[in-house]
């Protein structure tokens, strides 16, 4: 007879950065990161008013708290994410007016 252990499945906060230049997200995630963020993805576009910025996605682990609202839970050099996602482009299939992602319907 075998025995099967189940884990829980890992739970993560989420959350993104925007920034003028690329040496000041550097030094903010460079912070960030010692307080456990882990970068996801970075992307460096041009806003609706055609100012180029760059954005990163990070990530780490749940604390175990009841979920808060991103703008609640963010340390203090986040913007909350809806502020960033209204300059940001829309990505196809995805609806960026809300403060949270959402999939788009087709």
């Amino acid at each position: 007879m075998q025995t099967v252990t189940v884990h829980a499945q890992q739970k993560w906060e989420n959350n993104c950065l925007t920034r003028k230049t690329e040496a000041t997200l550097i030094n903010e995630l460079n912070v960030l990161g010692q307080e456990g963020w882990e970068v996801v993805t970075v992307m460096y576009y041009k806003d609706l008013k055609g100012a180029m910025a760059w954005t990163a996605f990070i990530k780490r682990p749940a604390s175990g708290e009841a979920p808060k609202h991103a703008s609640q839970a963010a340390p203090a050099v986040f913007q909350p994410l809806g502020a960033q996602a209204k300059s940001a482009p829309p990505a196809q299939g995805f609806d960026l007016s809300d403060e949270d992602f959402k999939m788009a319907e087709e």
